[in-house]
């Protein structure tokens, strides 16, 4: 490892890419041992490594010269402790439920532009066909049945019997299959 200066640190805690890129590439080493021995199942490496980093980033701008430690002794207790408390919590029952689970397909709850613009297109063709292909009462029919109307609230809207529905109904099923 690497020393690290004083005015590395103060230039690091000021935020300067350069010095904390230092600082990250000279600890990288200890964060990938750190993390290699505490992952678990519900901890793993990758996880291990974000925390140490944080623990890391948290020494950093908390390191005090006068406190009688070096700086890599304080950075690796930062590290290490930052990876126990996360690991604690990733192992803790009460997370067990948000552990376990599946991560939801987003697509399911939000549909894209572009597939909500091609259903509508593809609802636009079908329903330009079935205004071809039936009848101005079947159309009507249609229209009402996939808004979910009984075959009694159709009757009465269109006055027709509940049986002149249904064969509508069987006609329309039978037109737009072809």
């Amino acid at each position: 490892m690497q020393d690290i200066s004083i005015k590395n640190l103060e230039n690091a805690k000021a935020g300067n890419a350069k010095d904390i890129q230092i600082i990250y590439d000279a600890f990288r080493p200890a964060v990938y041992s750190c993390a290699a021995k505490l992952r678990n199942d519900n901890f793993d490496f990758e996880d291990a490594v974000q925390e140490g980093n944080i623990g890391l980033f948290k020494a950093i701008l908390s390191y005090r010269e006068n406190k009688g430690a070096s700086f890599a002794t304080y950075a690796k207790k930062c590290i290490l402790n930052n990876m126990l408390s996360a690991r604690q919590a990733a192992t803790a029952q009460k997370h067990a439920v948000l552990t376990n689970a599946l991560p939801l397909d987003e697509s399911i709850l939000l549909p894209s532009f572009e597939s909500d613009f091609i259903n509508r297109e593809q609802n636009r063709e079908f329903i330009r066909i079935a205004k071809q292909k039936l009848s101005a009462f079947e159309f009507l029919v249609f229209s009402l049945y996939t808004m979910q109307y009984s075959y009694k609230e159709i009757a009465a809207v269109t006055g027709k019997s509940e049986k002149s529905v249904n064969n509508a109904i069987q006609r329309i099923h039978s037109k737009l299959r072809k």
